[in-house]
């Protein structure tokens, strides 16, 4: 009988955590994509990551995006986009999407590290 309301317990938190992270994703989204009302200083911060995303072409890198992640080579940075090149093929991401940009760590041996930060 204990272990039922421990079960029941554990399912009910995993609920109440995971919806509301959800819904910041999905609303942060909308902000995103509402493209009527931009001002000057978020103008300013997309030349800003345009500029950052430049310093990597040719560059291994990894990306963490709104709610993803890319890697590979950056080949081409556009007005509003990366085009990457990895071994599955060409990948475009926006740049809007964007939240940190950096080059993939190397090991002694000169292969790909692990990333552990999120």
């Amino acid at each position: 009988m204990d272990n039922t309301w421990f079960i029941y317990y554990l399912f009910l938190m995993l609920i109440i955590l995971y919806f509301p992270w959800k819904r910041r994703k999905r609303y942060a989204a909308k902000r995103i994509m509402k493209k009527g009302k931009i001002n000057n200083s978020q103008r300013s911060a997309g030349k800003i990551m345009r500029e950052l995303a430049e310093r990597f072409i040719g560059k291994d890198v990894y990306i963490n995006l709104l709610d993803g992640r890319a890697d590979g080579v950056i080949k081409e940075v556009t007005d509003n986009g990366i085009v990457l090149e990895n071994k599955n093929g060409v990948q475009v991401v926006n740049l809007d999407y964007v939240i940190k940009l950096c080059e993939y760590p190397y090991n002694k041996k000169g292969k790909r590290s692990t990333i552990t930060d999120m």
